[in-house]
């Protein structure tokens, strides 16, 4: 009987959390379709959101996991914050340089409409995620503590909440960062 309400209570827990992902989701495309369709370098911007999504995910996740582990079995503390904060800075820096140098090479080698110059290819993805992370560690850290303290497990409710709020904030800040440095 005990697994039975496991299950039950796993299913309460995540599905209302799903389904605000689902629906931020949606806003998010709808949001990234209206806001960058009438740049001149649509076609060479859009091949760099879908890694950037994926890569927010790949490494938000983790960084969530980690925070709901630190407060679940009692090990929470600033430095291990700190320590979990650099290390999702340093992978997303990385991971948005070979994203920027993946979407340089598909320009130069099968777009090649050169509407973009070759460094803001680059500069962009690195600056979308620097802005992205700054709203989404203080955001999963908080809604971690909150579903921990209320006797919820963060592990089913933050991620998928999460990725919405991600998602939605990556293309705000894809957007703020094509506009300040001034891509056609």
């Amino acid at each position: 009987m005990e697994a039975q309400d496991t299950k039950g209570k796993i299913v309460k827990e995540v599905f209302p959390a799903e389904i605000v992902s689902i629906m931020g989701d949606i806003l998010a495309g709808v949001v990234l379709t209206l806001l960058i369709l009438p740049f001149d370098s649509f076609f060479i911007l859009i091949l760099i959101v879908p890694a950037l999504l994926s890569m927010r995910g790949n490494i938000s996740g983790p960084f969530i996991a980690r925070t709901s582990r630190d407060l679940i079995i009692g090990q929470f503390n600033k430095k291990s914050w700190i320590e979990n904060v650099l290390a999702t800075y340093i992978l997303s820096m990385v991971t948005a340089f070979i994203i920027g140098l993946s979407s340089l090479l598909l320009d130069l080698i099968l777009v090649k409409l050169f509407l973009v110059r070759f460094d803001l290819l680059i500069v962009i993805p690195i600056f979308s995620i620097l802005l992205t992370l700054t709203i989404s560690i203080p955001c999963s850290t908080i809604l971690n503590y909150i579903a921990f303290k209320y006797g919820l497990d963060p592990n089913n409710i933050v991620n998928p909440i999460m990725t919405a709020v991600d998602d939605f904030s990556t293309v705000i800040c894809f957007y703020l960062t094509i506009i300040l440095l001034g891509v056609p």
